[in-house]
């Protein structure tokens, strides 16, 4: 299943009100009250969010403190999934379509190397955020109107969140946030299929192998984690059949799963 919940959670970002149209970010509450209840960003979960600090920093964060209003299962604000410190991260070198296009970049399954859980991300430094789940971190932590590097955060990913954005679909360099639903793979065509918004589940996702060994790999890493939130990076274009579109898939820097 998923990480454990009501352990790690950190939202940087909450809402005011029960309808989330008012949202407030960590660092302009830290002068609030610390029994100042808000609401998380998952509408679908009824956690009630608190203001805290990091032990010996400045930095606050949202989290649910109370018992019962823990969030609900899956939630992501609710585990580790939404962390991304930015003081780690190079924002004025951050270019998303670079930062994609390098995910896409062929690659040769190791053996020895998993494909990653979105558990975190990664090594600290002062560079922009590179590998998937630290990008997916980022357009988790923060509301989709927000900006990184002057692009939107709806426009990186499609989520639950920001499916107001794709009315038509989905097209061009994208993350997706998805899941398994009916069948899973057609070996022949070597293709693996799944759907997003998780909610929703309007769009179906075709991820296209040209390399047996990847399409091996990353076919049973999602069916052994086919209960779990899948993430992938993809190069996105209509498959030319209704609400479906494809995209090709060179290596486990593609994909994350989230648990």
């Amino acid at each position: 299943m998923f990480y454990k919940l009501g352990g790690k959670d950190m939202a940087k970002y909450a809402y005011r009100d029960k309808d989330r149209k008012d949202i407030i970010y960590s660092d302009e509450a830290i002068e609030v009250d610390r029994n100042t209840a808000f609401f998380c960003p998952d509408h679908k979960c009824n956690a009630k969010l608190y203001i805290c600090a990091v032990d010996g920093s400045k930095s606050a964060y949202f989290r649910a403190t109370k018992p019962n209003f823990k969030h609900i299962k899956n939630c992501l604000f609710g585990n580790s999934s939404t962390e991304f410190d930015s003081n780690n991260y190079d924002e004025s070198q951050f270019v998303y379509e670079d930062a994609i296009n390098n995910l896409l970049c062929n690659t040769k399954p190791s053996s020895q190397k998993r494909i990653p859980s979105a558990h975190g991300t990664g090594e600290p430094g002062a560079h922009p955020p590179r590998t998937l789940r630290q990008i997916y971190s980022l357009c988790k932590s923060l509301s989709v109107r927000d900006t990184y590097a002057g692009k939107e955060i709806g426009s990186m990913i499609l989520d639950d969140r920001s499916k107001y954005r794709y009315p038509k679909g989905c097209f061009g360099n994208r993350i997706i946030e998805a899941t398994v639903d009916g069948r899973l793979y057609n070996d022949e065509k070597k293709e693996v299929y799944l759907v997003s918004p998780i909610n929703s589940k309007k769009y179906t996702f075709i991820l296209s192998f040209s390399d047996e060994d990847n399409y091996k790999k990353i076919r049973s890493e999602i069916y052994n984690n086919r209960d779990k939130i899948i993430v992938i990076a993809g190069k996105w274009e209509s498959s030319g059949e209704y609400n479906k579109f494809t995209s090709k898939v060179y290596g486990t820097k593609q994909v994350a799963i989230i648990k």
